[in-house]
């Protein structure tokens, strides 16, 4: 649920957790994004939580109806958003539903709970003593109530006294309970409903101020309305349809035309049903689950303004986890954008291929031995692919302007053949047929980098089954030397490239995925891989040789790496992707690394990518998970130290994430290859951007000074030719294009107050 627990005006998220048994608490960052989650012990299985000022202290205090306990649990308020330890009191036989309401008149909020099993089905009052405290339960109901799924108070006949409205899963109804005025409720009556009804909600829908009653019914995939009369009688329910398995419902004015609408989670999504303002609703579609931030399914929801637009927002609570979902404004919500590409695609990037100044999106196929290529249309939508032959099984794919002609070409690892594949660009954005160069066994990720000096860039390659990185330096016309192999821990998996040490080359570092272990059994070989848990970083002796590697502790399994200034100290920290979750090794300024710190994603982070995506000139991180279907992004603090995760729906499997403005709105957007759907999806960043079109040259993060995190940048730009590289950025002399002048320009700009050439 979403209520403001620390007072500061933003709608916090209360979560119970049935198997974890607690109640968790995520902070609103005031942007809507949350914080860390804070976990407080509940009873066993608490199923059910409402939150109301218990204690009249004007802070909202948390109830839990705990299912295998017949307990309520209550959770004071300290006053700062922290709640002190659970206080017990008895229900009947397993409750499952909690709402609290003023039902005496009393003036402070006493509790309704319905108990679903074993003989007991009825619903307990707890009346509130005065002050927080709770008298012995009264049960009501017996009579009419089957198998309650939940309980909802409104004034149902206009009396000013709250009702009791109670959907029966046993029996397929609705139990209206009515007040009588003093907190007793009378027998009741029971309104039909579609099969099986898992839940209720009560709302004005047709605008003349009584509520209608709302019923979701699980096996026929359809919601039930039931209009009141106006006296807490009930009109025969009239069904909407809704994708498959509804569970919860909840009515808000998602359109802002004054109606409420309504919203229906289902087993594959949410359900959205736009009110005509009448009080009749049309079917508008179902959301998929990918729409979602990542849930696992959709379960119980609430539809609260947590981004402070003044629009509603869906978070939903499913598994152990919490989704939001954004309000674009208009009551919908904004999906990602599907592409299709070739069999099993590995990597994505985002580069301007043919010169238009928008960047086109690159997919390596696995299966199909190609590259697909998809051309930006102008306005973050691509038209369809375009197939390039490749090696056996590429896994990775690069791009970067390899024979100084001003467009990227295409390197390619492939994984079957022992090679990497160079593509050539003519200009256009359509690619010469390749031309293969040996790496070493099964290589596995490549970049391209300006190694040794000599103004071109070179390439290295991770090659799992030799323990190595390759590099194969450029002859300066786009074509490569033999490869120099270097050693580094047990099956690198990815590279990345930065100057670590701050001499002015760029170093090497790897993620050591795992290596082989053998056992004899009954006098047969058995191999197998074991996890490792590094990072090999190699120096640059400054001629594109390199020391022998020096190893960094990560979490089990790296496998991603991505070398960025974290912390905004001008030195490229390492954030590592790892089984579970993401590790941040920060860069002790000479080039060593500190001891990680880690953060929890969950599932099977696979890729990881930094970059500013909120614009606070801070870099963030989007996480690929391959088993949850997601990608995480994980906020910067300001200080290298990242908030708690949250995840955005994609295709299946997703296997590579890339960062890029694919719109041209001023914000960077996200790119997700999926390798089980054979896809990328495009997910469009909402935030609200500072307009770097108008930032200063040298400004690269366009936070409007200039700082070590620019250098850092433009070197990107220059020696990796990743970023956002616009020549109205970096071409701080304005020699009409990008040299290392401009960093040394921008160097001096930063560290000795010398101004810029053109500004």
């Amino acid at each position: 649920m979403a209520a403001d627990f620390d007072g500061d005006g933003k709608l916090d998220l209360a979560v119970a957790t049935n198997y974890g048994d607690l109640v968790s608490i995520f902070r609103n960052n005031g942007n809507g994004s949350f914080g860390n989650r804070v976990d407080y012990a509940a009873e066993w299985s608490p199923y059910s939580l409402c939150a109301a000022d218990f204690t009249g202290d004007g802070k909202l205090d948390i109830a839990t109806a705990n299912f295998n306990r017949n307990t309520v649990s209550v959770f004071r308020n300290n006053g700062d958003g922290t709640f002190a330890a659970k206080v017990n009191y008895g229900t009947g036989a397993d409750p499952n539903s909690v709402v609290a309401a003023d039902f005496d008149g009393d003036g402070d909020q006493d509790l309704a709970v319905t108990n679903h099993y074993h003989d007991d089905h009825t619903v307990s009052i707890l009346k509130n003593n005065g002050d927080g405290t709770f008298a012995a339960k009264v049960d009501y109901g017996a009579a009419v109530i089957s198998q309650p799924e939940a309980v909802f108070a409104a004034d149902l006949n206009g009396d000013g006294r709250p009702d009791l409205a109670i959907p029966n899963y046993g029996s397929h109804n609705i139990s209206v309970l009515k007040n009588n005025g003093d907190g007793t409720f009378p027998t009741g009556t029971n309104y039909a409903t579609g099969p099986f009804p898992r839940a209720v909600f009560a709302a004005d829908l047709n605008g003349d101020g009584k509520p209608e009653l709302v019923a979701p019914s699980w096996t026929n995939s359809t919601v039930s309305v039931l209009r009141n009369f106006g006296n807490g009688t009930f009109a025969h329910k009239r069904d909407w349809g809704t994708a498959n398995g509804p569970w919860s419902v909840f009515a808000s004015d998602l359109d802002g035309d004054g109606n409420r609408d309504l919203l229906v989670s289902c087993g594959a999504g949410i359900s959205v049903l736009k009110n005509n303002g009448d009080g009749s609703a049309v079917e508008d579609g179902t959301f998929a689950e990918r729409v979602h931030y990542l849930t696992g399914g959709s379960s119980n929801f609430v539809a609260a303004d947590l981004d402070g637009d003044g629009k509603p927002d869906l978070a939903v609570a499913s598994g152990a986890e919490v989704s939001v979902l954004k309000n674009g404004g208009d009551g919908t919500f904004v999906t990602p954008a599907d592409y299709d590409v070739g069999s099993l695609p590995r990597s994505v990037l985002a580069s301007d291929l043919n010169g238009d100044g928008m960047p086109d999106l690159v997919a390596a196929n696995q299966s199909s031995n190609t590259v697909s290529t998809l051309n930006n249309n102008g306005d973050g939508t691509f038209a369809a692919k375009v197939d390039y032959g490749t090696g056996s099984s590429p896994g990775s794919v690069f791009a970067s302007d390899l024979d100084g002609d001003g467009t990227p070409e295409l390197a390619v690892t492939n994984y079957g053949s022992n090679t990497v594949s160079i593509l050539k660009n003519d200009g256009n954005g359509d690619f010469a047929a390749k031309a293969d160069y040996g790496t070493g066994d099964r290589p596995t990720s490549v970049l391209a980098a300006e190694l040794d000096g000599d103004g071109d860039r070179d390439l290295v390659v991770t090659n799992d089954s030799s323990n190595t990185v390759s590099v194969l330096k450029n002859n300066g016309d786009g074509m490569f030397a033999d490869k120099i192999d270097y050693e580094t821990g047990g099956y690198p998996a990815s590279v990345s490239a930065a100057d670590f040490d701050g001499d002015g080359d760029m170093d090497i570092a790897a993620g050591n995925y795992g290596h082989i272990e053998c056992i004899d059994f009954m006098g047969v070989p058995y191999c197998y891989l074991v996890c490792d848990t590094s990072v090999s970083i190699l120096m640059n002796n400054g001629d594109g040789t390199f020391a022998p590697n020096v190893d960094y502790g990560t979490g089990s399994c790296p496998r991603s790496v991505f070398a960025a200034d974290l912390d905004g100290d001008g030195r490229p920290d390492l954030a590592v992707a790892r089984g579970g979750g993401v590790s941040i090794l920060k860069n002790n300024g000479d080039g060593t690394f500190a001891s990680k710190v880690d953060y929890v994603t969950g599932g099977s982070p696979i890729s990881v990518f930094a970059a500013d995506l909120d614009g606070d000139a801070k870099l963030d991180l989007a996480v690929a998970d391959y088993s949850r279907s997601a990608v995480s992004v994980l906020k910067n603090n300001g200080d290298g130290a990242f908030a708690s995760k949250v995840d955005y729906g994609t295709g299946g499997s997703p296997f590579s994430v890339f960062v890029a403005d694919l719109d041209g709105d001023g914000d960077r957007d996200l790119v997700v290859v999926n390798s089980f759907y054979n896809t990328v999806s495009v997910l469009k960043n909402l935030s609200i951007i500072p307009n770097c079109a108008a930032a200063p040259k040298g400004d690269m993060n366009c936070d409007w000074s200039l700082s070590p995190a620019d250098v850092v940048l433009m070197l990107n730009c220059v020696f990796l030719n990743f970023g956002d590289c616009r020549l109205t950025l970096t071409d701080v002399n304005c020699s009409g294009d990008l040299t290392p002048a401009d960093v040394v320009l921008l160097l001096l700009a930063v560290f000795a107050s010398q101004p810029l050439l053109c500004p």
